[in-house]
């Protein structure tokens, strides 16, 4: 057995951001139960979650909707975002991934990833991977986290220090 790839904060105030693709959203929602249990059963304080959830289609993919909402209704879960690629009204001829919600909400992700030195996980395709880090890149850079000169410096320190861990496929 090998250790995973995904690194925790130690204080669970941290901030955490995460993208959970298709399948990807699968370890994305234990995170989410982890908390959960924390806050509830062992009744520690716990930071702020934001969950940024892609799929192709809301009614054949959005999988357990209840469960967000519990978990944003007991304070775990802060906000959930969705990219829903393939419904409508945008497609078609358009499709929006999560990198284009995340672009939508730079000051969220500014202040959590880069004010208040959140965690970011991304789990799901491979493909999405540049889009998820130029959509990184660019919310630093408006909220002035940092310069765009520095902006692959940043990313590069979050995955040198743990903070930005990746499970793609």
């Amino acid at each position: 057995m090998t250790n995973g790839t995904f690194t925790f904060p130690k204080d669970d105030r941290t901030p955490m951001v995460m993208t959970g693709l298709g399948t990807g959203i699968a370890p994305i929602r234990s995170f989410v139960q982890d908390r959960m249990y924390k806050k509830t059963v062992l009744k520690k304080d716990v930071g702020p979650m934001v969950v940024f959830y892609g799929c192709r289609h809301e009614r054949e993919e959005f999988f357990y909707k209840e469960e967000w909402e519990l978990y944003k209704k007991e304070g775990v879960l802060t906000t959930l975002i969705n990219a829903f690629s393939h419904d409508k009204p945008h497609y078609p001829p358009k499709m929006i991934f999560v990198n284009q919600r995340m672009e939508e909400n730079t000051r969220l992700l500014g202040d959590l990833l880069g004010k208040q030195g959140g965690y970011f996980y991304m789990c799901g395709l491979a493909v999405a991977v540049p889009g998820i880090d130029k959509a990184l890149k660019g919310a630093m850079v408006a909220e002035g986290v940092c310069t765009k000169q520095g902006e692959d410096a940043w990313i590069a320190e979050m995955k040198e220090s743990g903070r930005y861990s990746q499970e793609s496929y």
